[in-house]
């Protein structure tokens, strides 16, 4: 019913930025806006698609834990701690239907949560949200074949008659400035502001065919996650809107929500 494009940077969580979140704020009232609406469609479960999981060039891997739980100890802040109950007969339900399209899938037990998937968490348990989530972590696999997964989600959920929303967790470029994480590439702004274009006009081929050499230069984690994504809403009446974006910290940080008609 629901579908949101996250970034996932640690800062942008109060008890880690600090004073700091003042200068993403754009990125915090959208993240507060977008999780809200996402707790209005009351959802059993949240597919959380992550591209700092268990990534591979090959496979698919889905999180079929019970329970998952994760801290931001990596970021200075061990006792910042989120957990959640899982969905494993979803993550069944989608391998099954992975299988059918020829998308190796694997299922498996890590119920630790990356960072990836913790800060869009983070924002959907402020909002109220507490039931079911399940992780996938990207392939690095033609985006095609990933819009193909995500079309193999929206069979199995349609299958499950559950209400189920996804979130796509996405960092633009990282590097937009010289003091950006990944360093300086001028690619990285015209990467950022030609996916923001894309994403705003819903282009959907113009996301499947994006050039992969500008994508590498920008040093991005975003095409991966949105192309998911996209697969999951094709054939569907979808009212879409990008609600901010902006590069305060040298990396693209953009949010953007679908609400299914």
């Amino acid at each position: 019913m629901f579908a949101m494009i996250s970034p996932h940077p640690p800062v942008i969580v109060p008890q880690i930025g600090g004073s700091r979140v003042k200068d993403a704020e754009k990125t915090k009232k959208a993240l507060e806006a977008a999780a809200k609406k996402l707790r209005s469609f009351d959802p059993s479960s949240v597919i959380m698609i992550t591209p700092h999981g268990e990534i591979s060039r090959t496979t698919v891997h889905l999180y079929s834990s019970h329970v998952f739980e994760g801290d931001f100890g990596n970021f200075g802040h061990p006792r910042l701690k989120l957990s959640s109950k899982g969905d494993p007969a979803l993550s069944r339900r989608i391998s099954k239907e992975a299988e059918k399209k020829n998308i190796l899938t694997a299922e498996i037990q890590e119920s630790f949560l990356d960072h990836g998937t913790m800060v869009p968490l983070y924002y959907l348990q402020q909002a109220g949200f507490n039931k079911n989530i399940l992780p996938v972590a990207v392939s690095l696999r033609p985006l095609r074949e990933l819009f193909e997964l995500g079309r193999a989600i929206r069979y199995a959920v349609e299958a499950s008659e559950e209400n189920i929303a996804i979130v796509a967790s996405a960092d633009m470029s990282h590097r937009l400035t010289k003091d950006a994480p990944a360093g300086y590439d001028p690619a990285g702004k015209v990467f950022d502001e030609r996916l923001a274009d894309l994403v705003k006009k819903n282009d959907v081929d113009g996301i499947l065919d994006f050039e992969p050499r500008l994508a590498e230069e920008a040093g991005q984690d975003a095409l991966w996650s949105i192309a998911i994504l996209l697969g999951a809403l094709d054939g569907l009446q979808v009212m879409h809107e990008l609600l901010s974006y902006e590069g305060p910290f040298g990396v693209g940080y953009m949010v953007a929500k679908y609400e299914v008609r």
